[in-house]
């Protein structure tokens, strides 16, 4: 989950780190998401969220536009782990367009202390920390869907943007299960419309 960085920052870290696996990433979060009017709707983060129940693969099945996800390759999974050292930490992998290997990120998390399903995340492998943001775990039944949701104000509060990610433990989910994300997403008050499905077919399982 990425959240939107200048252009100086992202020439910033190019020149520290000559990191070619992440600059595509690193580029494209300059360019927008999906951008709302007004400031961020107060959606709150999912009642009693379990973190060791979150554990594990999650296939990303749909998404609001997000410009380096398209730019960097397909096949995105969220690997969620807890060790005892580290804490809690996510790998994002994808499927790279030009060499069509798996390539990877870390991500350190932080569950908030008061609600659980409000997580905070830097970038830990490549270790570039500024990469950091927020994001909520709205919805999941633990074993077949999950709806994680990120949105941020631009400046004067004119405007935001908003990420929401269709999760699912199957890479293929029933048409139940999209049926029931769909509905959720239209109760929370946003708009499923701007889902893009991805395609799935050759990832790796």
């Amino acid at each position: 989950m990425t959240m939107v960085w200048s252009l100086q920052e992202v020439l910033t870290a190019k020149k520290r780190h000559q990191t070619l696996l992440v600059l595509p990433v690193l580029l494209s979060l300059v360019q927008a998401q999906v951008l709302f009017g007004g400031e961020c709707p107060p959606l709150k983060p999912m009642a009693y969220f379990e973190p060791n129940q979150f554990l594990g693969r999650w296939f990303e099945i749909a998404r609001f536009y997000v410009s380096f996800e398209g730019l960097a390759g397909t096949c995105w999974v969220e690997n969620y782990h807890y060790d005892r050292n580290r804490g809690h930490f996510t790998v994002l992998e994808w499927k790279d367009h030009i060499t069509r290997r798996i390539r990877t990120v870390e991500n350190g998390i932080l569950h908030d202390k008061k609600e659980q399903g409000l997580l905070k995340y830097s970038l830990q492998r490549p270790n570039l920390p500024f990469i950091r943001g927020k994001y909520l775990i709205l919805a999941t039944d633990y074993e077949r869907y999950a709806l994680a949701w990120q949105c941020d104000n631009l400046p004067l509060g004119v405007a935001h943007t908003e990420i929401l990610w269709f999760l699912s433990r199957d890479q293929f989910p029933d048409p139940s299960v999209t049926k029931k994300v769909i509905e959720l997403t239209k109760k929370f008050g946003l708009n499923p419309s701007h889902f893009e499905f991805q395609n799935r077919k050759g990832c790796p399982h």
